[in-house]
């Protein structure tokens, strides 16, 4: 089971890692766009950013190999 990032839309962490890994330029207003997750309280901006940090963390180590 996926954890639930944004408890006030239901947005899961894979719907929100899709959009991160098919966004050109993932940031948090695309992932707002697309899932609506950080749209109503914003508790959940700090997970939503991490997610989006850890990804291009991955990018730049599959960029050097």
């Amino acid at each position: 089971m996926c954890r639930l990032i944004c408890l006030c839309k239901g947005v899961r962490e894979d719907a929100i890692s899709e959009v991160i890994d098919s966004a050109a330029h993932p940031n948090l207003q695309v992932v707002q766009e697309k899932t609506g997750a950080a749209t109503n309280c914003g508790r959940c901006i700090n997970a939503i950013e991490s997610l989006i940090e850890k990804s291009r963390s991955e990018s730049i180590i599959e960029d050097h190999k």
